[in-house]
């Protein structure tokens, strides 16, 4: 069985897809061989590369310190066992001992990808706009309270002039 781990230099990458490289690695730590990720040169395509890559140098379990969930999901559907180091200041020989690793077995345990966080951002104006979010530290906890709506805990009726304008409790922007 072969291991792979991303690498920046001389030491595992912070993220699996932005790895300069993977060293591959046999069960007793022997150096076999290294590639550099494709990521540079195939652009969009880099994560099915790179799976390939895999594959094709018989890797079996990936080690990584940070992976998001798409490129996880890849892994996974490619059979492929991935592992997170659980700290990143570990010296070369703790990087290959499974002591060291926390296995991952679902892709929703990876960092969520960027145009998911986008569109989570975009949401949040909206939903500001829908009630006085007060579990959030700011605002009174009034529901339902649109433009005009009374607030509860701070008597103010909502201006869309907002927090600065002297017009309602200032929870919404």
């Amino acid at each position: 069985m072969t291991i792979a781990i991303a690498m920046n230099q001389d030491r595992p990458a912070g993220h699996f897809m932005k790895a300069e490289h993977f060293a591959l690695f046999d069960d007793d730590g022997q150096a076999l061989a290294q590639f550099a990720n494709p990521r540079v040169t195939e652009g969009c395509g880099a994560k099915n590369a790179l799976i390939a890559m895999l594959k094709a140098n018989q890797v079996t379990r990936v080690v990584t310190r940070h992976i998001g969930e798409h490129a996880l999901a890849g892994l996974f559907d490619a059979g492929l066992h991935v592992y997170q180091l659980t700290n990143g200041r570990l010296n070369p020989t703790q990087w290959l001992s499974p002591a060291y690793w926390q296995p991952l077995t679902d892709a929703s345990q990876g960092r969520p990808a960027l145009q998911r966080m986008k569109q989570q951002q975009q949401q949040q104006p909206q939903q500001r706009k829908a009630a006085c979010h007060s579990g959030r530290g700011r605002g009174c906890g009034a529901q339902d309270s649109g433009i005009g709506g009374q607030h509860r805990g701070c008597g103010h009726g909502q201006g869309q002039r907002g927090r600065n304008s002297g017009h309602g409790c200032g929870c919404h922007e």
